[in-house]
């Protein structure tokens, strides 16, 4: 349980470099921030699929290699989408707009598919609004104030 713990609190802290590191790299550019992080984690994608236990079974060719280009594309593009607004909004903007994802996701897949009744969606949404309002807005005031200085 405590791994489990340590293990989740280190993603989370690595993800959070995703909104740090842009600034942090200032001499090089968004794209030379994501070409270093792919070429890193394709080495460790290829070192980890020397082991059979993680290679891909059962998944025909050409459904692998839409899989893999859907999901590079989308990988790729969100994080080179977030380095640049870092760099041209500051760190504290894309957190804000990334946090409001889980409601409009929601809120966008219910509309279509009407998956569950919106009472039942209301209060957890509600609650997600909220808790991402009220975080966020320290952070926007603070940077709002950063910036006129």
């Amino acid at each position: 349980m405590l791994l489990g713990i340590i293990a989740g609190l280190t993603t989370c802290a690595l993800w959070g470099l995703t909104f740090v590191a842009p600034r942090a790299v200032t001499p090089f550019t968004a794209w030379d921030l994501t070409i270093a992080r792919y070429c890193i984690f394709g080495l460790a994608c290829l070192m980890l699929m020397a082991d059979r236990r993680f290679r891909p079974i059962g998944i025909a060719r050409s459904r692998l290699l839409v899989g893999l280009l859907l999901g590079g594309a989308g990988y790729v593009g969100y994080f080179i989408s977030v380095a640049f607004a870092v760099q041209l909004a500051g760190a504290a903007v894309p957190p804000v707009i990334i946090g409001t994802m889980p409601v409009l996701l929601t809120i966008i897949a219910n509309i279509r598919d009407r998956s569950a009744p919106w009472k039942v969606l209301a209060l957890p949404l509600a609650l997600i609004a909220i808790r991402v309002a009220i975080v966020n807005a320290a952070t926007v005031s603070a940077a709002d104030v950063a910036d006129t200085e």
